[in-house]
């Protein structure tokens, strides 16, 4: 048989699971990207992904967050099944990650509120059309290095005594105040049918039980 795709397993997932997906796709974007660096605590990691995934944003990058990708990948629900999670590889450059994203056309922006004079205020923030947001360690921020790289800093208008954040929280309230400006203002992109037929496929596998035996199956008639 020729190579599966989702409409080989439509008879195996109801109307309102497939109408749901469609309609899920439709908000889905890469314009908007999320990179997490050094992130050590699972329910932060989580956090973030929830995030995302309710704001239609498809990928996420992460650097040096092995442990929390693993134990995401191993869960059976929530939203680590509906995005699409990009790892550094232990032998590649932080660099080298780096350029691969932007010869994709993306511009860095980093948050952090500690550089005096290099971050402007989300508030004032001007997207490019395609970027990555990126999020810190829970103690340091951004290393020095990805700071380094980044085209823009931004942070988030304080007026307590606390300087910063849990970075869950950052990353709920900088996506929540970009996100959905972007999208009332129309100029955040869909996804092409060739990705959306991908992600499809995918979701269809995720939601029907025994998806892999039903699969093989099918490959062998």
């Amino acid at each position: 048989m020729n190579k599966i795709t989702y409409k080989d397993l439509k008879k195996y997932i109801s109307e309102n699971r497939m109408e749901r997906i469609d309609k899920i796709l439709e908000s889905r974007t890469r314009d908007i990207c999320v990179l997490l660096e050094n992130i050590y605590q699972p329910h932060n990691f989580n956090a973030v992904l929830r995030t995302c995934d309710n704001l239609g944003i498809q990928d996420i990058y992460c650097i040096n967050s092995e442990k929390n990708t693993k134990a995401a990948k191993n869960v059976s629900l929530g939203a680590e099944k509906w995005i699409t999670i990009k790892e550094k590889t232990k032998n590649e450059t932080v660099g080298n990650f780096l350029k691969k994203i932007k010869k994709k056309g993306y511009k860095l922006i980093g948050t952090s509120p500690h550089i005096q004079g290099k971050t402007e205020s989300i508030t004032n923030f001007k997207a490019p059309r395609k970027f990555v947001i990126a999020f810190g360690n829970e103690e340091k921020g951004l290393s020095d290095e990805l700071i380094r790289h980044c085209d823009k800093l931004i942070n988030i208008p304080m007026f307590g005594f606390s300087e910063s954040y849990n970075i869950s929280v950052t990353c709920a309230i900088t996506l929540s105040l970009i996100t959905i400006k972007l999208r009332e203002k129309k100029k955040v992109s869909k996804l092409s049918n060739k990705e959306k037929g991908i992600l499809k496929l995918e979701w269809y596998k995720k939601s029907i039980k025994n998806s892999n035996l039903i699969i093989k199956r099918l490959e062998k008639e």
